[in-house]
């Protein structure tokens, strides 16, 4: 993913946030993934949703990941949006784009079936009168969605990261992993390239004006 634009990052879990300048000023704004649930009561979560409230407000275009998306819902959509899982979707698997994905200026021009990397053990409901799902699969029926009133997109799975970073994560996870009843080693031996999907955050910058 590359721009031109100047980029401002903001660590909003150690209490970084725009204020009404960056706000007013910024032309588009990546919510990135976390450790943390967006359901979690943690002061943070709610001044981020806070300032992302604003953004929406001002039809800033918006595109969190996997965190990220979740958080966006649980700010625009409502707080009984997100909902833990009863098991963790790990791995490759397929996503496949509704008729609204094939239709849609993120997601437009896919292949109908893309493969991409996932782990969340959070998931956002599918089922918001204001929210459009772009793309599901049979594990999680809200895998892409869209604002229905704003610029504002989430993504569930992870296509930030090519084979190579997939397999450090799990190297470097790998307690963690199996406290998830997952064997780190057997993921890493049919690690893919993970390039479907990748190209959506290009697109996404080629909508930042």
């Amino acid at each position: 993913m590359s721009s031109k634009l100047d980029v401002k990052v903001f660590r909003t879990n150690f209490e970084e946030f725009p204020d009404q300048s960056d706000i007013d000023s910024t032309s588009g704004v990546f919510v990135s993934a976390s450790v943390s649930g967006a359901y979690d009561d943690e002061k943070w979560i709610e001044s981020l949703s806070t300032s992302l409230r604003k953004l929406a407000m001002r039809r800033v275009p918006m595109l969190g990941l996997c965190f990220g998306s979740q958080v966006l819902a649980w700010a625009l959509l409502g707080k009984d949006q997100v909902f833990k899982r009863g098991d963790r979707e790990t791995g490759y698997s397929e996503i496949d784009f509704t008729l609204e994905g094939k239709q849609d200026e993120l997601t437009k021009g896919f292949s109908p079936k893309v493969r991409t990397f996932h782990w969340h053990g959070d998931e956002v409901r599918a089922d918001h009168p204001d929210m459009i799902i772009l793309a599901k699969n049979n594990a999680c029926a809200n895998q892409i969605w869209r604002w229905k009133h704003g610029p504002v997109w989430g993504i569930q799975p992870h296509p930030e990261m090519d084979k190579g970073q997939i397999c450090r994560f799990l190297e470097q996870n790998r307690e963690w992993f199996a406290s998830e009843g997952k064997d780190a080693d057997a993921l890493i031996q049919v690690a893919e390239p993970n390039d479907e999907l990748s190209p959506i955050f290009n697109r996404f910058l080629s909508l930042v004006k």
